[in-house]
């Protein structure tokens, strides 16, 4: 068995990295497309709704519904518009033009004013599922401040005997981009460092460069190190560029260690450039490779990573299904390093996950990479 040479290794480093310099569109896939993605998503990625479209029909026509209404209007979530009738707001929200509709009755001011429930109607579109929960939130805290601005007391003298003071830790704001920015690192990695390897070695094999490389002293190990290493170091580019633009454009803190978050990318990096080179050795077609690449690569780390849906809100079989690929523990740590700063030893679990995938992927690249041409 032939001993390991770094030489041989760096030979073949040497001769893959001029060759991405040669060729635009790797250039292009390492640097402009991560780029392209988090600024397209990290602008367009909203989980707080906000500029919801709301009519109101005010029968009372007093100073306290229309304090109400205000209390809608300067929340930021809604913008009130008057309506002539109620069955106006229904026509609104069947033809879509508003999401929700309040209607006063003309005996509001005066029922608050006898110490009795006054009442007013929200009629919500409850077609779009996703969004609803969200609205009826906003409107419980609308409640609460209309409440203390109509009657004037302080809000402890408007609640009833136990009241709770909510305080938001690491996310003050429920800024949507602090949530979002941080796992997209995990999306852009995955989509770049899979797609780029999945052409290494099958470019080898359709261009058929592959026999001159296998007539030469390079072993197994050396070959796949050396033609993805360029490609390791193209997607902690890659990776660098995302958290520049999360720091200075989108504002995002980043409360934790540097060591741990290079660290977790390292081997985040070296899991899916395995899982790239596995597809590559397996497929040998470029366009059958990128098939591939898309499914196992991108799918999973927008669906299964925890990215848009919680993982520990899904069904047993999609938590462990979602436990394969690197992105699910890789994004809690991102997250976590960005906004919280726990320590090591707290991550640990997700290190130990990502390295395990990471080794038996590679093994089982060393195991599937044939040293023959059939």
């Amino acid at each position: 068995m032939k001993n390991f040479s770094a030489a041989r290794a760096r030979a073949i480093f040497a001769k893959e990295f001029k060759h991405i310099l040669r060729d635009p569109f790797t250039l292009i896939m390492a640097a402009a497309l991560p780029l392209l993605i988090v600024l397209i998503l990290g602008n367009s990625i909203e989980f707080n709704i906000r500029s919801i479209k709301m009519g109101y029909f005010d029968a009372d026509q007093t100073t306290s519904s229309r304090q109400l209404v205000d209390a809608f209007g300067s929340s930021n979530y809604f913008k009130p518009y008057k309506i002539q009738t109620p069955n106006d707001g229904f026509d609104d929200i069947l033809a879509e033009r508003a999401r929700a509709v309040l209607v006063v009755p003309p005996n509001f001011e005066s029922e608050m004013a006898a110490g009795r429930t006054a009442h007013a109607q929200v009629i919500l579109d409850g077609a779009d599922n996703s969004s609803i929960m969200a609205i009826m939130n906003y409107m419980s805290a609308i409640n609460k401040n209309a409440q203390q601005k109509i009657s004037g007391m302080p809000s402890y003298m408007t609640r009833g005997p136990l009241a709770f003071k909510t305080r938001y830790l690491f996310n003050p704001e429920l800024n949507s981009r602090w949530f979002s920015v941080p796992g997209l690192a995990a999306v852009i990695i995955a989509l770049v460092a899979v797609m780029l390897t999945t052409l290494t070695i099958c470019r080898e094999w359709e261009r058929g460069s592959m026999e001159m490389l296998l007539s030469t002293p390079a072993t197994t190990l050396e070959i796949i190190l050396g033609k993805v290493t360029p490609y390791a170091i193209l997607s902690f580019i890659g990776f660098i560029l995302v958290f520049v633009v999360a720091r200075i454009l989108f504002g995002v803190p980043f409360v934790g260690s540097y060591t741990i978050l290079i660290l977790a990318t390292i081997l985040f990096i070296v899991g899916y450039l395995a899982m790239g080179l596995l597809i590559s050795v397996s497929t040998h077609k470029q366009d059958v490779a990128i098939q591939f690449a898309c499914i196992v690569g991108l799918l999973p780390a927008l669906v299964l990573s925890g990215f848009i849906f919680p993982v520990e809100y899904m069904g047993r079989g999609y938590r462990i299904l979602s436990a394969i690929f690197p992105a699910r523990f890789y994004i809690d740590i991102s997250r976590d390093q960005f906004l919280k700063g726990s320590h090591i030893g707290a991550m640990w679990p997700s290190f130990a996950a990502m390295a395990i995938i990471a080794v038996v992927i590679l093994i089982a690249c060393l195991i599937r990479f044939k040293r023959s041409l059939e």
